[in-house]
């Protein structure tokens, strides 16, 4: 597993509402590298007012998204949501969702994690314990 911190930020391409880019920053903290595990990745987004993310049923990953900053619109092909900071979102595998940034700067952290369908399937994991 890959662990960092958000002072390591990149600067990611992201589509905007109006069709063209903006420049967010990204910093991947988690990164699924071992077998077994559920969590595929945990990454904090720094986005500019009218950025945009999607989610990718095709991914086959569920995502729990908390705004830390900001106002962010959850629009799904049946509802569209506001989000604002302190509040999470469960996004299920099957469902195409549209992340806008709706204030100037939207910080939020996104967790993804594969489904239960998948984690059911795999052996069970024993923790190794050790002596000192």
């Amino acid at each position: 597993m890959i662990l960092t911190t958000t002072s390591e930020a990149v600067r990611a391409t992201v589509d905007t509402a109006a069709g063209g880019e903006a420049e967010a920053a990204w910093t991947c903290l988690v990164r699924r590298g071992m077998l077994h595990s559920e969590c595929e990745a945990a990454e904090h987004w720094l986005l500019p007012r009218g950025s945009v993310l999607t989610t990718n049923p095709e991914h086959g990953v569920e995502e729990a998204l908390l705004v830390l900053e900001g106002v962010l619109r959850l629009t799904t092909p049946s509802h569209e949501h506001t989000l604002r900071a302190g509040q999470l979102a469960l996004v299920p595998r099957e469902c195409r969702a549209r992340i806008t940034a709706d204030s100037h700067t939207a910080r939020l952290v996104s967790v993804r994690g594969l489904t239960a369908s998948v984690t059911d399937r795999l052996p069970p994991r024993v923790p190794e314990l050790t002596r000192s």
